[in-house]
């Protein structure tokens, strides 16, 4: 399980970043506070992250802060909400 990252930013988009670490890119689908405060290309970073794992997918949910990550496991061990849903609580 990949708990956490720290490295520079490589690429943003509207919901996503890529962050190098030691040369190796992670995508990371991110919060719109994570863009916000943190979202300039070539910045050091680090995010708390969540890896969800499914039979078709593997996705990396990051998080500027450790109380963003437990709301969003919170709200994904709810039945029926899953984690692009959760993301979604975090938008203005």
């Amino acid at each position: 399980m990949i708990a956490s990252l720290q490295g520079v930013i490589d690429a943003i988009s509207k919901d996503s970043m890529i962050v190098n670490v030691n040369g190796i890119g992670f995508k990371l689908s991110v919060t719109t506070s994570v863009l916000s405060e943190l979202g300039v290309v070539g910045r050091e970073v680090k995010l708390y992250t969540h890896m969800h794992v499914r039979e078709d997918d593997l996705s990396l949910y990051g998080f500027g802060s450790l109380d963003e990550l437990r709301l969003f496991e919170t709200l994904i061990s709810v039945s029926g909400l899953g984690p692009k849903t959760a993301m979604g609580c975090f938008r203005p």
